[in-house]
C-alpha cells in the first residue's frame, strides 16, 4: 500500500468509526427484507439502485413522520420524499400494532406486533425510508387521548420520541394526526400530541438531559408539519396554505409513479386488509405547517432551511469554514458530474463518484472529528460509497450454511464479493463481527489474485467458521427478553437497540477494497448481515434470517384450557419436544402439575436422533376430588443427557412478505376452572374465518367440535350439527361462506341454531343476515373493557340455561368489549346486552338473537376470540349458553315476552 492511500485508509477508518457510534439511526438500517423482490433491486447494485442513491448525495435533508400505529402512515409522502426527492425518511410508530385484528392467521397481542412490525419493514424496504418505535404497546382501540395517556405515562411516550428526533435530527417532522379529537383513535390523538410537544422538547438540553451522551445531542428541528390527510384522493383540492407534494408522477427510475410503489408498500399491511390497486396518473399529498423556526417555512418542505453540506461549515472558524468549502465544492461538482453522466451503464460515473470521495476525505481532515459536521461526512461517505458500488457492480454478501444455529455449534460461512462490472477492484480484505464475543476464523480464500486483485467480471470467496458460544442468547426480540412494565415495553440498557425493529443480525460481514478510477483510487467499505439462501423446489431461492435457537425446545398443547368445573374425566396434554443441533438430544421430559392434580406418566423419555427431529409425548391429567374455580398451570421440562434444563418453546412467526422472526414462550398448559357447563353430545361444526380459539374452546367446554372445509360448505353438509359458529370475520375471508349463505340460513329455518361472530362491512353490506341488519362506518364499538354491561333480558334461554349468567360474567374482559356492533336491526332480532363507552349513548347491537324457520340465529359482535386467549370465565359461560340455544325454548320466551323489540332510533 502507497502512503498516500495508507493515510486515506486511516481516514476512511476514521469516518466510518464516527458514522456508527451510538446512534442506532446511523447504525442500522430497517432489516432489509429478503423476500421484497422489488425492494432488493432498488436498494442493492445496478443502474437503478445508482440512480436513486445518486438523488440522495447532494445536500442534507431528513424528514420525520410521526403516526401512532402501522399502517397511519402517508407512503406516497415518504416515497414521493425518499425516492423522489433523496431525502432521508423515517417513520416513527408509537406502537407495533398488536391490538389490531389479524387477516391472515391467528396471531394476536405480541404475536400480531411482531407481524405488523415485519410488514413495516417491508413497506419501508420499498418506499426507502427507516422505521423505529417506541416503547408503547397497543393496548386496543381507544376513543380519547385521555384514556389513552393514562394506559402510557406521558412522560415516558414523549421521552421516546424526544429521543426518536434527537437521533435521527430530521429537520422536518410531519406528524399524522392534530392531536385533537378529530383525529378518531385515542391513540391518533395521542400521537399528534407527543409530535407537537417532542417538537418542542427536543432541543431543549433540560428535557431528559440524560439521553446527552455519545453522539446524542440536542436537536431542534425546523419545522412540525401536519399530513393534509388526501392520500388517496386523485385531483383533490388544494388546502389554503399547504405544502403539496406530487406523488403521482412518473419517475423512469422506479417505472411508475411514487403513489404506485408506495401503494406496493401500502399493500404489505396483509394483516390489516390493507392490499390496494397501483393506478397510474396524477396524484398529490401534502401538510400544512403546524410551528416552524426559520422563516418562509410555508413555501416547500425544505423551504427556509438550508440544506446544503457548505450550510454546515458556518460555526467552525472562518479559515476551517473556507478550506472545508473548497473540498465540499468540489464533493458537490462530482456529484454533479456524476448525475449529468448517469445512463444505462452505471460504469461510467465511476470516476466522478471515486473523486467524490475524495473531496469528501479532504474535506474530513479539515474537521475536528465528533463535531455534527463530522457525523454528517461520514454518513454521507457511506452513501457514497454505496453509489459507487452499486455503479461499480461490486456486490458484497454473507451466507450461513444453516438458517437455525444452536449454541454450541459451529457454522461454516461464505462471504462473496463480486467484482460484476468493469472497475479494477484490489486489496479486498474481508472479516466477520459478531456482536457477541463469537470465535470466527477464516478457512479459505479463493478468486482473488497473487497480486491482490479481483479481476472485472471475477468472484471471490471467503470462508468462515463460527463459533457460537455455549452460552449465546438466543434470537430473542430485544424488547421482549423482559416482561411489559404494563402497556409499555421494557427496552434493554443497550441503548443503540432502542427503537428498532429487532435486533441486528448476530454476524456481519465487512468488505473493505479500492475501486479504481482513471482519476484515482479510493478505499470503500460495505457490510452485509449474514443470511441463509436456500432453494424451493416450487418458489426458488430464498432468504432467511439466521436464527439462534435453543437445543431442546419444549412446548405444551394446548397452551391453555377451559375445564368445566363439574369436569371428574381424564385429559390430555401434549408436550412437543423438538432439537435443533445436529447430533439430536436425549433426555427426560417432566410434566409439572399443581396441588390436587394428578399427571400420569410423570415423566417421560425422548431420543431425538438429529437437528429437525421433534416427538409428542403424551400425560393425562386428571382433577382431585375438590377443584376449585380459577387457574391452575402445568409446566413441562426438559433434561437433557447433560443436565442442561429447558423450560421454552418458540414458534416462527414466518409469512412470505415478511422477516421470519422466534416467538418463546414458556413451556406451560394454564388451566382456568371454569363453572361452566353444555348439554351433552352437542354436535358444533365450526366455519373458521382469518381464525381464532373458537373451535378449541367450544371443545373444552364438553362439546363435540369439526372444523368445516370449502367443500362441505359449499355443499350445505350441515346435517350432523346441531349448531353452526362462524368464525372471525368468515365473511370477510371465506368465498365459500358467502356463496353458501343460504344454505347456513336454510339450516337454522330447519330447526339448528347458527352463531355469527364478529363479522363486520362484508357481512352486513352483502344481506347475509336473515332479517334486515347495518353495521355503521365507522363502527359503534365498547373499548373500554371495564365498562359496565346491562343484560336487557336476564330471563331469557341465553342468560339462563345452560348456565346462569349475571354480571361477574362480564369480569376480567380484555382490550375491549366488542366491535361491529349492529347500529340498526329489524323488529325480529331482540337486543340481549346493553353497553356504552364513557360519554357514549347506550349500545344494543352487540348481541342479537332472532327466530329464523324452526331455528335461531345469533349476531355476536362481542370479542370472544380476545377472551379465549386469556381464558376469561365469563367468556365461556356466556358463548356456551348461545352454542346451547333450544329454538323451541327461545320461541317461546319471545312468546311470552310479546314479541321483538324495535329498532334503536
Amino acid at each position: 500500500m502507497t502512503p498516500t492511500l495508507h493515510a486515506r485508509a486511516l481516514l476512511t477508518a476514521l469516518l466510518l468509526s464516527l458514522a456508527a457510534p451510538l446512534n442506532p439511526w446511523a447504525a442500522v438500517g430497517t432489516g432489509a427484507v429478503g423476500s421484497t423482490v422489488t425492494a432488493q433491486s432498488l436498494d442493492g447494485t445496478g443502474t437503478v439502485a445508482a440512480g436513486l442513491l445518486l438523488r440522495r448525495l447532494e445536500g442534507v435533508k431528513r424528514v420525520l413522520m410521526i403516526g401512532a400505529h402501522p399502517d397511519d402512515e402517508d407512503t406516497g409522502f415518504l416515497t414521493a420524499v425518499a425516492r423522489g426527492m433523496g431525502a432521508e425518511t423515517a417513520y416513527l410508530s408509537l406502537t407495533r400494532g398488536g391490538g389490531g385484528q389479524n387477516l391472515i392467521g391467528p396471531e394476536l397481542f405480541e404475536g400480531l406486533a411482531v407481524i405488523r412490525t415485519g410488514e413495516l419493514e417491508a413497506a419501508r424496504e420499498l418506499d426507502g425510508g427507516r422505521q423505529r418505535f417506541t416503547r408503547a404497546f397497543d393496548f386496543g382501540y381507544s376513543k380519547t387521548a385521555e384514556e389513552t395517556l393514562t394506559f402510557w405515562e406521558k412522560d415516558e411516550l414523549l421521552r421516546d420520541v424526544v429521543w426518536a428526533i434527537r437521533t435521527f435530527r430530521p429537520h422536518v417532522v410531519v406528524s399524522v394526526f392534530s392531536g385533537t379529537p378529530s383525529d378518531g383513535h385515542g391513540h391518533h390523538q395521542a400521537a399528534g400530541i407527543m409530535a407537537r410537544e417532542a417538537f418542542a422538547a427536543a432541543g431543549d438540553p433540560e428535557r431528559y438531559p440524560e439521553q446527552l451522551s455519545g453522539d446524542i445531542e440536542p436537536w431542534a428541528p425546523a419545522k412540525l408539519l401536519r399530513t393534509s390527510r388526501r392520500r388517496f384522493a386523485p385531483n383533490a383540492p388544494e388546502i389554503e396554505g399547504e405544502i403539496v407534494v406530487p406523488i403521482g408522477r412518473f419517475d423512469p427510475l422506479l417505472g411508475r409513479s411514487s403513489f404506485q410503489l408506495a401503494m406496493e408498500g401500502r399493500s404489505q399491511h396483509r394483516s390489516q386488509d390493507m392490499g390496494t390497486a397501483q393506478p397510474a396518473g396524477p396524484r398529490s399529498s401534502g401538510a400544512v405547517v403546524v410551528d416552524a423556526r426559520v422563516p418562509n417555512a410555508e413555501e416547500g418542505l425544505f423551504s427556509g432551511i438550508d440544506t446544503t453540506l457548505v450550510g454546515l461549515t458556518e460555526p467552525l472558524p472562518d479559515e476551517v469554514a473556507a478550506a472545508a468549502a473548497d473540498h465540499l465544492e468540489a464533493y458537490r461538482a462530482a456529484v454533479a458530474r456524476a448525475r449529468d453522466g448517469f445512463s444505462l451503464d452505471p460504469g461510467t460515473i465511476v470516476d466522478d463518484l471515486t473523486q467524490a470521495l475524495a473531496a469528501l476525505d479532504a474535506a474530513a481532515e479539515t474537521v475536528e472529528s465528533g463535531t455534527g459536521l463530522a457525523r454528517e461526512l461520514a454518513h454521507k461517505r457511506s452513501l457514497t460509497e454505496r453509489a459507487l458500488m452499486a455503479a461499480a457492480g461490486v456486490v458484497f454478501d454473507v451466507r450461513a450454511e444453516d438458517d437455525i444455529v444452536v449454541p454450541g455449534q459451529t457454522v461454516e460461512v461464505e462471504a462473496l464479493l463480486w467484482n460484476g462490472g468493469g472497475a479494477s477492484v484490489r486489496a479486498p480484505e474481508v472479516s466477520l463481527r459478531p456482536r457477541e464475543a463469537w470465535e470466527t476464523r477464516q478457512v479459505g480464500l479463493e478468486g482473488v489474485t497473487d497480486d491482490g486483485r479481483i479481476p472485472a467480471g471475477a468472484l471471490a470467496t471467503w470462508r468462515f467458521e463460527v463459533e457460537v458460544p455455549e452460552d449465546a442468547d438466543v434470537s430473542r426480540l430485544y424488547y421482549l427478553r423482559e416482561e411489559r412494565d404494563g402497556p409499555m415495553y421494557r427496552w434493554p440498557e443497550d441503548r443503540s437497540l432502542w427503537g428498532l425493529p429487532r435486533d441486528p443480525a448476530d454476524v456481519v460481514g465487512r468488505a473493505t477494497l479500492t475501486v479504481e478510477g482513471s482519476a484515482g483510487a479510493v478505499r470503500v467499505r460495505h457490510e452485509a448481515d449474514w443470511r441463509y439462501v436456500g432453494v424451493d423446489q416450487a418458489y426458488g431461492e430464498f432468504v432467511e434470517p439466521v436464527l439462534v435457537l435453543p437445543r431442546v425446545s419444549v412446548t405444551t398443547q394446548p397452551s391453555g384450557m377451559a375445564w368445566p368445573e363439574t369436569l371428574s374425566e381424564t385429559r390430555e396434554v401434549t408436550v412437543a419436544v423438538r432439537t435443533e443441533a445436529e447430533e439430536g438430544a436425549r433426555g427426560m421430559v417432566r410434566l409439572e402439575a399443581p396441588a390436587g392434580w394428578r399427571v400420569s406418566p410423570d415423566t417421560r423419555a425422548f431420543d431425538l436422533p438429529a437437528a429437525g427431529s421433534e416427538r409428542s409425548l403424551s400425560y393425562s391429567v386428571t382433577p382431585g376430588d375438590v377443584v376449585d374455580a380459577g387457574e391452575e398451570i402445568f409446566r413441562a421440562v426438559a433434561t437433557d443427557e447433560t443436565g442442561a434444563r429447558y423450560e421454552e418453546g418458540f414458534s416462527l412467526i414466518d409469512y412470505d412478505h415478511i422477516e421470519r422472526a422466534a416467538l418463546f414462550e414458556p413451556a406451560e398448559t394454564r388451566v382456568a376452572v371454569v363453572p361452566v357447563r353444555v348439554p351433552e353430545e352437542l354436535r358444533v361444526g365450526y366455519i373458521m374465518g382469518t381464525g381464532d380459539d373458537g373451535a378449541e374452546a367450544i371443545r373444552q367446554m364438553g362439546a363435540d367440535v369439526e372444523l368445516l372445509g370449502e367443500d362441505r360448505v359449499r355443499d350445505g353438509d350441515f346435517d350432523d350439527f346441531d349448531v353452526l359458529v362462524l368464525g372471525v370475520r368468515a365473511y370477510e375471508a371465506r368465498p365459500d361462506v358467502r356463496a353458501a349463505n343460504e344454505q347456513i340460513l336454510d339450516f337454522a329455518r330447519a330447526g339448528g341454531v347458527v352463531v355469527n361472530q364478529y363479522n363486520q362491512y362484508q357481512f352486513s353490506n352483502g344481506g347475509f343476515a336473515p332479517h334486515g341488519l347495518s353495521i355503521d362506518r365507522p363502527a359503534a364499538r365498547v373499548s373500554v373493557e371495564t365498562q359496565p354491561v346491562t343484560i336487557l333480558e336476564p330471563d331469557a334461554p341465553v342468560f339462563t340455561t345452560p348456565n346462569r349468567i349475571g354480571p361477574e360474567d362480564f369480569e376480567g374482559w380484555v382490550q375491549e368489549r366488542g366491535l361491529y356492533f349492529a347500529s340498526e336491526w329489524d323488529d325480529a332480532y331482540r337486543p340481549m346486552l346493553e353497553m356504552n363507552d364513557p360519554g357514549e349513548p347506550p349500545r344494543r347491537g352487540s348481541l342479537l338473537v332472532s327466530s329464523v324457520g324452526d331455528g335461531v340465529y345469533a349476531y355476536a359482535a362481542l370479542s370472544f376470540f380476545r377472551q379465549w386467549s386469556q381464558r376469561v370465565p365469563g367468556a365461556y359461560r356466556l358463548f356456551a349458553n348461545l352454542i346451547s340455544l333450544d329454538p323451541e325454548s327461545w320461541r317461546a320466551w319471545v312468546s311470552e315476552t310479546e314479541g321483538g323489540n324495535a329498532p334503536p332510533s
